[in-house]
């Protein structure tokens, strides 16, 4: 702490954290703009349809490999390859996956609960309005989210934001800055309701970000968040499969 404490006064050490999530978070969306681009060339030139749920989920796919190019990439010319967490599992590691897991949907359903009792609505996500009319979608997010939106979103966020947070400020504000540069970028894909309800979203956005964040310095492997992060999309795409074939949603 008292090295952190000590490098405060040095301009560097902020303008390499802040500037250096503002320069991740600027190349992702570049990348991934260029590789659904791509992608949606290829998907035409294979004859799948963009707008249907297969065509939809590739596109998904497409995004998250320009976010793995990105995050891959500044690891390694920022020489950070050794310091984000990429080991190999444990039976340890094993263990936190299905406590993370339980914890976060814990945490989901405890916040949703707690706004249906005050009344609080949240807004509409951008997925679920796109699989009302072809369920299968969510069914095809699956694999998309398990190899590639958690590692990617992880890495991202948790392995080299997060870290150069951490190295500047120390955990608890790494986990909470981190957090709401996680909260911040999903603004775009939530629509609907008023500005309470998106706000809402991002704040439970935010609660789930940083359980992620806290799970990733309590064992320092990305490893763990990763494979909570991409359980949990699965399991509430399962949860809205249903939902929809019922006609619950």
């Amino acid at each position: 702490m008292s090295s952190i404490s000590s490098s405060l006064g040095n301009p560097y050490v902020h303008l390499k954290a802040f500037g250096g999530a503002f320069v991740i978070i600027a190349l992702i969306f570049v990348a991934a703009a260029v590789a659904v681009s791509l992608g949606g060339v290829a998907v035409s030139v294979i004859g799948i349809g963009q707008e249907t749920a297969l065509g939809l989920a590739l596109m998904s796919a497409f995004q998250f490999i320009g976010f793995g190019v990105v995050g891959v990439g500044y690891a390694y010319l920022t020489d950070q390859l050794n310091r984000i967490g990429l080991t190999r599992p444990t039976s340890r590691d094993f263990v936190w996956i299905i406590g993370g897991l339980l914890a976060l949907i814990g945490l989901f359903a405890g916040i949703n609960l707690l706004f249906g009792v005050l009344g609080i609505e949240t807004a509409d996500s951008a997925i679920i309005d796109q699989g009302q009319n072809s369920p299968v979608y969510f069914l095809y997010l699956i694999p998309v989210t398990i190899f590639l939106v958690g590692p990617a979103e992880e890495l991202i966020f948790r392995g080299l934001i997060q870290t150069q947070f951490r190295d500047a400020y120390g955990s608890i504000f790494a986990v909470v800055a981190a957090s709401t540069v996680f909260a911040a970028v999903h603004f775009s894909s939530y629509s609907g309701g008023d500005i309470f309800a998106l706000l809402a979203t991002l704040i439970t956005i935010l609660a789930l970000g940083a359980t992620l964040g806290l799970l990733y310095e309590r064992t320092r492997t990305l490893l763990v968040p990763a494979v909570v992060h991409g359980l949990f999309n699965t399991v509430q795409f399962v949860m809205a499969y249903i939902s929809v074939v019922n006609g619950s949603i």
